[in-house]
């Protein structure tokens, strides 16, 4: 198994104030799936994905991971890069988008490609990838910079110096938007041969090792901006052909719409969605505050993540507190997590030494004004169609999952609702009482 990225520490005694509960509620913080920390989500998806990695005969499985940000999907990606199975059967391969050097909005087809070539080719020792096949990749390298490069100077540099060809490589992503029919055509035959390569060091490596190659691309799914639409849609609509073409196994993550996205090109059977976890039933949604179905799982799962956290949690929270807490969470860690860690900011702040409901208060009203000046226009008549929806999806919703103003759940069915920071706040845009 390849080793995963470091993450920010983590610490690992549970906190045993508000101080501590700053660093441990760390909403950037990544969570090891040893830990004792770790809380398994379980989730019904992750385990259908385990389930066909290792039933696989062929060991070639194209999956896409959908789901909001901060629903748990980067640790139980960890997880599975770290099951014993798996690692008997594949080598994994674990990358995340954020490491790329490059702006994720400006993501093409091939330059994930080469992102997957550079790891296979950078760790000489762990992966033994045939000397001749790095070559080969250098080489496709630099003949691509230099098709698309009009400088004969800078021509002769990409091709003098090993490695140079990759930071022009990368800076001509940022213009490709720009390109004419005629240059992405020429792209095209040498984005097939770009694949073929990888296919040899594959193989390749199966040879040596006796294991397939599995490849876990996570955070493709980051950004709500129009600039990362496009890139979500560059990728998986009009190049999903290509994403799939590898002979080896991949895991992309996805945004969370893609699971109702119109006229999407990844069939059902690929997509492993990972809806946020719910915290009250469906017939519950329309209540400002929705009653909390404290005997259910989810409630159970995320009361758990705020526990394990504190060496006493009724030192530092009450019961309502916490629950009020998980409610502004929405069945998010991260969002959970930020809502604990910043009421213990409030907290602070007043020189308290336990949060109580001023300081929840304080973290509702911080968010809701965040998402209010987003609410305008026609957004008013989408949350309001979420509000009143019973079940199932809602026309042009994808920006507001994005951003998290709408947490989609599933329990039997799958229903969205708005984020309970909003709830009153849309139901007064509405006029109505109930």
């Amino acid at each position: 198994m390849t080793e995963l990225p470091d993450t920010a520490t983590m610490p690992h005694a549970p906190a045993a104030n508000l101080d501590q509960a700053l660093d441990i509620f760390d909403p950037t913080l990544a969570v090891e799936p040893g830990s004792d920390l770790y809380i398994p989500r379980n989730d019904q998806q992750i385990e259908k994905l385990l389930f066909d990695l290792k039933r696989s005969r062929s060991g070639l499985v194209h999956a896409f991971l959908c789901g909001h940000r901060g629903s748990g999907k980067t640790t139980e990606l960890r997880r599975l890069c770290q099951d014993a199975e798996i690692n008997a059967k594949y080598e994994t391969v674990y990358l995340t988008a954020q490491n790329f050097g490059s702006e994720t909005v400006h993501l093409t087809h091939d330059a994930l490609l080469v992102e997957i070539g550079l790891a296979l080719t950078r760790e000489e020792e762990r992966y033994r990838i045939d000397a001749g096949l790095k070559k080969q990749f250098e080489e496709w390298g630099v003949q691509v910079v230099k098709t698309f490069l009009h400088d004969e100077g800078v021509r002769a540099e990409v091709g003098a110096k090993a490695g140079y060809w990759l930071a022009f490589f990368k800076a001509q992503l940022s213009t490709r938007r720009e390109w004419k029919t005629e240059e992405k055509q020429i792209l095209e035959p040498k984005v097939q041969d770009l694949v073929a390569l990888l296919n040899l060091m594959a193989q390749d490596l199966k040879n040596k090792t006796g294991k397939q190659l599995l490849v876990v691309v996570d955070d493709l799914e980051k950004g709500e901006s129009d600039a990362h639409k496009e890139m979500h849609k560059r990728l998986f609509q009009e190049h999903y052909d290509v994403l799939v073409q590898p002979r080896f196994s991949i895991i992309y993550t996805l945004p969370i719409y893609f699971r109702a996205l119109p006229g999407s090109r990844v069939p059902n059977e690929e997509l492993y969605a990972f809806s946020a976890v719910h915290l009250y039933e469906r017939d519950q949604k329309k209540e400002d505050r929705p009653a909390l179905a404290k005997e259910h799982a989810g409630y159970r799962l995320m009361r758990a993540f705020v526990d394990k956290r504190l060496a006493d949690r009724t030192a530092l929270i009450d019961e309502e507190v916490l629950d009020e807490l998980l409610l502004i969470g929405g069945g998010l860690f991260r969002e959970t997590a930020r809502a604990v860690r910043d009421a213990a900011y409030f907290a602070l702040l007043r020189q308290g030494d336990r949060i109580e409901q001023r300081d929840v208060r304080q973290v509702f009203d911080q968010i809701k004004k965040e998402y209010q000046p987003l609410i305008r226009g026609d957004s008013i008549r989408i949350l309001q169609a979420v509000f009143a929806s019973d079940q199932g999806w809602v026309m042009n919703v994808e920006p507001f999952l994005q951003s998290r103003a709408v947490v989609e759940y599933e329990n039997g069915d799958l229903w969205l609702d708005l984020r309970h920071v909003l709830k009153p706040y849309v139901r007064g845009l509405k006029g109505e009482d109930g």
